[in-house]
């Protein structure tokens, strides 16, 4: 077992090798989602009574804020307002949901877009 010494730096203890390296790694994972908690508190999803869900986690990560996000359903809302509301859809119940669902986003996300609001 003369060869195990040449693989391992340390001497053949290859767990003395692995935990400098490791304890760096770990401190930096741990301080990106400490900000990523103090950054935000928003809901992860907000429902409506008929149960319908909303994603709100997903759609600030994908758009990088809450503000991008909440801008975003602001933006959606005004179209199909903008359009004519739920009055030209086939299925005016489905688009009544929806909008009801993305009001429900929209008023979530002001609370944790907002700069300096607690929360908690």
């Amino acid at each position: 077992m003369n060869a195990l010494p040449s693989f391992f730096p340390s001497g053949g203890h290859p767990v003395r090798a692995v935990r400098p390296r490791r304890f760096p790694a770990i401190a930096a994972i741990g301080l990106i989602c400490a900000a990523a908690h103090a950054q935000t508190q928003c809901p992860g999803y907000v429902e409506t009574d008929a149960g319908s869900a909303f994603d709100i986690a997903s759609i600030i990560r994908d758009t990088g804020s809450p503000q991008s996000a909440l801008d975003k359903i602001r933006n959606a809302v005004a179209r199909v307002n903008a359009g004519g509301g739920c009055s030209i859809f086939r299925d005016r119940l489905a688009c009544e949901e929806t909008l009801t669902l993305a009001n429900k986003a929209i008023a979530a996300l002001q609370v944790c877009a907002t700069p300096g609001a607690k929360h908690g």
